[in-house]
């Protein structure tokens, strides 16, 4: 119930602003959005927006806008279409600001959770050139963002379709899940250089914790610190869910050499009853934006295959 009062709420406050002549007068003159640092500016539906993080960049998108510019990431995990014709501004992470400036820019979208991007805020400052900082780790996050940027383009019923309709797919998944189940899940983040306990920091561990999941890593605090095949055995969970980050083969070598190669892996839980999973980077590393049901349906696939059938 709590997140569906979120959703509507997030709702209520979006379609207001079309229900009166005072919306319609505003949309004219442009929209307000807000960035998580509080930083307004008013924007119209054909603004030049430059993304420079490509999930938000798609949210833009998605809710009815065009993109003068793009960092290559929203190109390289298929945010954008190379046809569509924006101009690529850089990396992610090493935004080329001459290309930016040349695009003469009405507003650049930023992720505030990255330090390339927080050092470009004096110079964007200096050079007049709007700017708003977002951040997105859970669906309540996702719908905040686009009831902002629909507001701004006017399309209510592409909210309608990106939001409020995955709102309520998982609340669905959500309401068939089996309650008091207890079952426990050890969450690794895998690198080719090593491996680290995550728990709700990322949007797999908020989810399984939705799904009433208890993470081992909440009750160890030390696991966060120091990983190892001790460690798992000593806790023994029901499920060992994988996120790689980097080089997907360079992480999974990592975790055979280490840890799969022990005798000892093959006993656990987990192991014995299928439980290994590695989550598909489009749903579980990168913002899932209009697929977030999805991301919530494949762990509900995993943990309660009795309801959900096999993923």
């Amino acid at each position: 119930m709590k997140r569906i009062f979120a959703l509507l709420l997030v709702s209520v406050c979006f379609f207001g602003l079309f229900s009166c002549g005072e919306g319609e007068s505003e949309q004219a003159d442009g929209v307000a959005l807000t960035d998580v640092f509080g930083n307004t500016v008013r924007l119209t539906a054909d603004a030049r927006v430059v993304g420079c993080y490509g999930s938000f960049a798609e949210c833009w998108l998605l809710a009815g806008g065009e993109l003068a510019g793009v960092t290559s990431d929203a190109l390289d995990e298929g945010r954008v279409d190379a046809a569509d014709g924006p101009e690529i501004v850089g990396s992610v992470k090493e935004i080329d600001l001459e290309r930016l400036i040349r695009l003469d820019p009405d507003y650049v979208i930023l992720s505030a959770d990255l330090a390339a991007h927080r050092a470009l805020e004096g110079n964007l400052k200096q050079l007049g050139i709007p700017y708003g900082y977002f951040r997105v780790d859970t669906f309540e996050d996702y719908a905040g963002l686009m009831a902002q940027f629909c507001a701004v383009t006017g399309r209510d019923d592409l909210y309608a379709e990106h939001v409020t309709r995955v709102g309520e797919s998982i609340e669905n998944i959500l309401s068939r899940v089996p309650q008091g189940g207890g079952k426990s899940v050890l969450l690794m983040r895998a690198y080719s250089s090593g491996v680290k306990a995550k728990t709700d920091d990322n949007l797999a561990g908020i989810i399984l914790g939705e799904l009433g999941l208890v993470n081992i890593a909440d009750e160890v605090p030390s696991l966060l610190e120091e990983l190892s095949l001790e460690h798992i055995i000593r806790r023994d969970p029901d499920y060992i869910i994988v996120l790689t980050m980097g080089s997907e083969s360079g992480a999974l070598a990592f975790l055979r050499e280490n840890f799969e190669s022990n005798p000892a892996w093959s006993g656990l839980s987990a192991v014995k009853n299928g439980n290994f999973e590695v989550l598909p980077k489009d749903l579980f590393h990168y913002k899932p934006n209009e697929r977030w049901d999805e991301s919530y349906e494949y762990l509900a696939k995993i943990v309660y295959p009795e309801v959900f059938g096999e993923k």
